[in-house]
């Protein structure tokens, strides 16, 4: 697979210094990123069974026990009245219960069921500033020459487009791991966003954090589909490098150079950029990169690359 990546003039330190910076959800240009529709916290099937094999057994062994003084807060004790006791004394546990069903525990188990609007709880915003501070995305491209990308994020076609070679180990760590954290993975886009229940019974616990890197990650709308995007993902406590530039933390990944296979620069490139990015690439590191010059096609609404030689 052709996998690419779009830069702005500024970011010529990803050729200087060989890093990449893997970006949080809430710094990248889609609100939605990250953000499907976490409907509830648990479905009914877990929620039965966590109640069946750890709740119910510990609330049988006190069912008959009748209610004592003891069980009410010290510190309310004194504020019921002597007829009251008499009658609450009375009941069993089970039974005291029983009396207010919206307090017995499997009740209260079942509000995680519940979608989070019935709460007003916004399960989707949560889930996304948990996992924006865990996961990092380099964002990818399999196109060079979409006229779109080059405005967008290489301003206007003064940046460059640095080629990589998917087969590198830096594109493929997560091969080893046997997850898709440090693996290529392509973007599925949709017209809706994807529905989660957070705990499913249905998926094991090996196939949970896949199912939610798939859905969360790595699925976008059908907006976006122009892009052909090609995701990374890194966890970002594994990062070479932390820094804060315009109270953003940024977090970045260094490469070997045998990674970069070609750089293509922009048809409106200004020349201070352009040296510096020649310089760089004759070091001996990048001997082997290959330079293209962009430049506007005379009869389609294209930009067509001319390889260069460098003496």
């Amino acid at each position: 697979m052709k996998i690419f990546k779009y830069l702005s003039p500024e970011r010529i330190d990803v050729l200087e210094n060989q890093v990449l910076r893997f970006t949080q959800a809430n710094y990248l240009n889609d609100p939605f990123e990250h953000l499907p529709f976490v409907s509830q916290l648990v479905d009914e099937a877990y929620t039965e069974k966590l109640y069946n094999e750890n709740i119910n057994p510990i609330l049988q062994q006190f069912a008959n026990r009748k209610l004592c003084i003891n069980d009410i807060p010290e510190e309310l004790r004194d504020a019921v009245p002597d007829n009251v006791k008499e009658e609450v004394f009375s009941y069993s546990m089970e039974e005291a219960m029983n009396l207010i069903p919206a307090f017995h525990p499997k009740n209260l188990l079942n509000l995680f069921t519940k979608e989070g609007k019935e709460l007003g709880v916004d399960y989707s915003s949560l889930l996304k500033d948990s996992w924006n501070n865990r996961f990092g995305v380099l964002s990818l491209t399999k196109s060079c020459d979409n006229l779109t990308m080059w405005s967008h994020y290489s301003r206007s076609h003064e940046g460059f487009v640095i080629e990589f070679d998917s087969s590198n180990e830096y594109f493929n760590s997560g091969k080893n791991k046997g997850g898709a954290v440090g693996k290529l993975q392509e973007i599925k886009y949709t017209k809706v966003r994807p529905k989660l229940t957070l705990i499913d019974s249905k998926l094991g616990e090996n196939e949970l954090l896949g199912f939610f890197i798939e859905n969360i990650l790595l699925t976008k709308s059908i907006h976006w589909e122009y892009e052909e995007e090609v995701r990374l993902i890194q966890s970002l406590s594994d990062s070479d490098k932390t820094l804060t530039y315009n109270e953003q933390e940024i977090h970045l990944f260094g490469f070997d150079s045998s990674a970069v296979k070609s750089v293509f620069l922009g048809v409106n490139i200004h020349d201070i950029l352009k040296n510096k990015i020649l310089q760089t690439l004759t070091e001996h590191r990048y001997n082997h990169v290959n330079i293209y010059q962009g430049k506007l096609s005379q009869s389609e609404y294209k930009v067509e690359f001319k390889r260069m030689t460098i003496s």
